[in-house]
């Protein structure tokens, strides 16, 4: 056998040995298989990382929305509303890229995905009275349905993709019930981002 076949045999296998640690390494860098039974548990592990323990049993899930390879999920930690974004593998596992929780009762975010935009609302909704809202970002207004009667809501909608707000402005928020009637009053639209 000549010296050039045993080389490129050696060459081989160090490709073939370098792709699957690749392959492992990228696969562990998204931990996650997504399993809502499981994810207060992710979080909490997420977040004492470099912060406060945090026990799962004090986190809760609410609704999620999938834009693009991320899902958005609303949650409280504790007495906090906050939100947890999860980026999507090739593989169909997740990571957690993203936590954030605070006071208040509303959280928001425009995000983008493959030049579209889509606007984020979720909050609290604790008399379960909510059905539309109504959200007016750059002269523009978008419609957003709660079609089922919960305490708490994650809604998206796709937005003009030429807006340059990050956020939306709180002022310009209406919130509507099945009669039709205004009763953003009744809500803190104070909070934080998504």
């Amino acid at each position: 056998m000549s010296i050039t076949v045993k080389a490129v045999r050696r060459g081989a296998a160090v490709l073939i040995l370098a792709a699957a640690v690749l392959s492992a390494a990228y696969h562990f860098s998204y931990p996650i298989e997504l399993n809502l039974a499981m994810l207060p548990e992710e979080i909490a592990a997420f977040h004492n990382r470099e912060s406060e323990d945090w026990d799962p049993s004090e986190i809760t899930v609410y609704d999620s929305a999938g834009v693009g390879n991320r899902e958005y999920y609303l949650i409280e930690m504790g007495e906090y509303l906050g939100s947890v974004t999860l980026k999507r593998s090739l593989t169909g596992r997740y990571k957690i890229e993203y936590l954030t929780y605070g006071d208040g009762g509303l959280r928001d975010s425009i995000v983008e995905s493959e030049g579209r935009k889509y606007l984020l609302l979720g909050g609290r909704d604790p008399e379960a009275r909510l059905a539309r809202i109504t959200v007016s970002i750059e002269g523009r207004a978008y419609e957003l349905e709660k079609n089922t009667p919960r305490d708490h809501f994650l809604l998206c909608a796709e937005i003009d993709s030429r807006v340059e707000d990050n956020h939306i402005d709180r002022d310009r928020v209406t919130f509507y019930d099945t009669d039709g009637e205004d009763i953003t009053g009744l809500y803190d639209l104070s909070g934080g981002g998504i």
